[in-house]
């Protein structure tokens, strides 16, 4: 914990490195409490509260710290001295250090303290399967058959991909208040397939959402995604179809592509297997920005960050490789690697140490268990340990050795 000590301190005095902000953003998406703790040092009036409730706290009732009770003794005498507004605002970065301290042993002594933290072996981490949710127009969330693949959508109804009934939708393509919106969503360790009312089909991989109308009437043919979603697109040239996710919109009139657009990861991105695609900026962005498109074709990327958006050629066989059951870490960072992981084997994840600045290279059949993503990972010089607290699994990324 004091390296997350450190780099919150870092990332608060504006002194942290780009690959440190991107282990403290790693470490910040693995738990709620940890984003929770981040958002919390980046709103000044709430650190300055937080900093005066913790003088009010004795000291020994968190921990017995040596230096964290040497750095809050040092911290009293000089706030004995002027307690004023303006003395507490330039003293808040070393205050903040000693709050960070203790918030993070806090954190560290709950956890062992509520939780019998456990090492268990990789290999009794299994692989994710077919596991997904059907949220209707009234609300129902059905729990879909792990024993299937995929579903359809039909005329007035639902199907698995083997026929069998799932659902009746009350359909009227003339009318377009009878037309409602659905939503198939994949939790972690989860993937599932869909057949949309068009013919279109969709692969979700885990952690992801489609929202798309029991029918396509109108002049276009319109859904929204949230983490990531492969498309193979029935062509009409009559009917564009177009994907709308976070910050983007990809008009399309018959493809195959596939978007990456997880809330928590900071680039969007659609890769182009096959076919043509316009991808722009939302409208919803405003500013002149918002007209800004570019022309995708077979083996391009387009990226966006930061309402930016660029395009380039890439080798689009890791990108689409989760739909073919395997990992392909072709030259990948280590922590979008290992993101991977942790949404396919629902894991929880924490670093320790210092992450080899090389990037991973492994190709790996993702019905395997965690054990033998490890070991590949491993040739990386990277070293793992995998616990279990309470009902939730975590991998320890213990870094370089």
């Amino acid at each position: 914990m004091e390296r997350i000590s450190l780099l919150l301190y870092k990332h608060l005095q504006g002194s942290i490195s780009e690959a440190e902000h991107a282990e403290l953003m790693a470490w910040a998406v693995t738990d709620p409490a940890n984003r929770e703790l981040l958002s919390r040092i980046d709103q000044e009036e709430r650190l300055q509260a937080d900093i005066q409730d913790w003088y009010a706290i004795p000291r020994r009732s968190v921990t017995d710290d040596a230096r964290l009770d040497a750095a809050i003794i040092q911290q009293e005498t000089a706030n004995k001295r002027s307690r004023t507004y303006q003395r507490i605002r330039r003293m808040l970065p070393y205050a903040a250090a000693v709050l960070l301290i203790a918030f993070t042993a806090l954190w560290y002594t709950f956890e062992q303290n509520h939780h019998q933290v456990q090492e268990i072996a990789a290999e009794d981490i299994l692989t994710g399967g077919n596991k997904a949710f059907l949220t209707l127009a009234d609300g129902q969330k059905i729990d879909l058959s792990t024993e299937q693949s995929g579903i359809i959508v039909g005329d007035g109804h639902i199907t698995y991909d083997d026929g069998s009934a799932l659902a009746t939708l009350s359909n009227n393509v003339e009318d377009p208040q009878a037309i409602t919106q659905l939503e198939l969503s994949t939790p972690k360790g989860g993937t599932y397939q869909m057949t949309l009312p068009d013919g279109s089909k969709v692969w979700l991989n885990a952690a992801s959402t489609i929202s798309y109308p029991s029918s396509f009437a109108g002049m276009e043919r319109v859904v929204k995604i949230s983490g990531e979603v492969y498309f193979d697109i029935r062509e009409d040239s009559k009917k564009p179809f177009k994907v709308l996710s976070q910050g983007q919109e990809i008009e399309v009139l018959g493809t195959q592509f596939n978007i990456s657009a997880y809330p928590d990861e900071q680039e969007t991105k659609t890769t182009l297997i096959d076919g043509k695609v316009r991808l722009s900026l939302a409208a919803a962005l405003g500013k002149a920005s918002a007209n800004q498109s570019i022309i995708l074709v077979s083996g391009e990327q387009g990226s966006l960050s930061n309402g930016q958006i660029t395009k380039s050629k890439v080798d689009v066989a890791q990108f689409i490789a989760w739909k073919e059951g395997v990992f392909y870490f072709n030259r990948l960072p280590t922590t979008a690697a290992i993101t991977q992981l942790s949404r396919w084997y629902d894991l929880d994840v924490s670093y320790q140490g210092h992450l080899p600045e090389s990037n991973v290279y492994a190709y790996i059949d993702r019905k395997k268990p965690l054990s033998a993503v490890l070991k590949a990972l491993e040739k990386s010089r990277l070293k793992f340990k995998v616990v279990q607290s309470g009902e939730r699994k975590q991998l320890i990324v213990l870094g370089e050795q």
